[in-house]
């Protein structure tokens, strides 16, 4: 990855959203490690959790973490280029989601680090993570990305205009989100 100043300020804006959306779902939380990059204070988040409060419920408040994450980083999102052009506003729903998945992807991959790639099923979209950014890369136990889920859910009722979306672990691809086509409502 070639580093630039651009790219240095979203690293800013990100880490200061993901402290917040930490503030927002637990206060402070003072039995959260300290990340070994100030920049991505998230690399520990889910060991940490899933140990101080047990794994179901670490999980449950991962995900809400990621839904509140998801909620601080939609006022940057909107100052996009791509997400205020007109072309993109107007597009039918369909191609809106797949158009809008595809550039946070994007997105998503210059502010985590890792390789974020969307792909297309006949009914569904699958998010491919090259890796959890919430736990170690080499965890001792594997941890459901639960941050992934809330944060998608998050930003696809934004995307959507107020659709809500099961997302949930795909099936056949362990290390990938499935996204539905259609709505909840």
């Amino acid at each position: 990855m070639i580093f630039s100043p651009a790219a240095a300020v979203v690293d800013v804006h990100v880490a200061r959203a993901w402290q917040e959306a930490v503030r927002e779902i637990l206060g402070p939380a003072d039995f959260l490690p300290q990340a070994e990059t100030p920049l991505r204070p998230w690399e520990t988040l889910l060991p940490a959790l899933c140990a101080h409060y047990g794994e179901a419920a670490g999980l449950g408040i991962g995900l809400r973490i990621g839904r509140a994450f998801a909620r601080q980083m939609i006022p940057h999102l909107a100052e996009e280029s791509i997400f205020q052009a007109a072309a993109f506003r107007f597009l039918p729903w369909p191609r809106k989601m797949a158009t809008g998945l595809h550039h946070l992807a994007a997105l998503t991959s210059a502010w985590f680090g890792l390789a974020v790639q969307i792909e297309t099923l006949p009914r569904a979209m699958l998010w491919h993570s090259q890796r959890c950014p919430f736990a170690p890369a080499h965890p001792a136990q594997a941890f459901r990305c639960t941050p992934w889920e809330g944060y998608l859910q998050e930003m696809l009722y934004w995307l959507s205009g107020g659709r809500w979306f099961a997302v949930r672990p795909a099936d056949d691809f362990p290390a990938a989100l499935y996204i539905p086509q259609h709505p909840l409502h």
